[in-house]
């Protein structure tokens, strides 16, 4: 693994629940989005620590919100406790509208005025769409490759980044805890 660029390395992810619950909470048609910041290192080495903001959609109520908050913060323990215990080193959450499409291999979401990407799978050799393998979140655990034709993030001066034109994931999420 290699530092990033200037040593600071970013991330902007974001998530469309079709079907899902916590608890006896119903999350399904939710969003819930993650902006992260290193200051230096390279991401996911065990010793680099995230400032995180965890975006809630600001169609959830208060059980949806406080549901998403634990399991994106990590107090719900599965992959994402993982990362708070190592990782997250400041948090906070804000709550923003979504739109969210996908068709097939294209794809996009804005948050308010926050976060805006769209992109597009990429075909590989064999004009086989792109994978990373083994992936933790994804269903089949596999990890769909892209490139984004825009992606920008406007929080504050912090969380302010436009990497359009870059490399770009996309998948069918399945995360369970317990």
């Amino acid at each position: 693994m290699e530092p990033p660029d200037d040593d600071v390395c970013t991330a902007s992810l974001a998530w469309h629940i079709e079907d899902g619950q916590y608890g006896d909470v119903d999350l399904s048609g939710l969003h819930a989005a993650m902006l992260v910041r290193t200051e230096e290192g390279v991401m996911f080495a065990p010793d680099t620590a995230w400032n995180v903001v965890v975006v809630v959609d600001d169609a959830a109520d208060d059980d949806q919100r406080a549901a998403l908050e634990d399991i994106y913060l990590g107090r719900a323990g599965g992959i994402f406790g993982a990362v708070a215990d190592v990782h997250v080193e400041r948090s906070e959450v804000v709550t923003a509208p979504f739109e969210f499409e996908r068709d097939g291999t294209e794809f996009s979401v804005v948050v308010g005025d926050v976060v805006s990407v769209a992109g597009v799978g990429k075909h590989g050799f064999n004009e086989e769409l792109g994978t990373v393998s083994p992936h933790p979140l994804t269903a089949d655990h596999e990890m769909n490759t892209g490139k984004s034709t825009t992606a920008t993030v406007a929080y504050d001066d912090e969380y302010a980044w436009d990497v359009s034109e870059n490399n770009a994931f996309f998948g069918d999420f399945a995360l369970a805890n317990g």
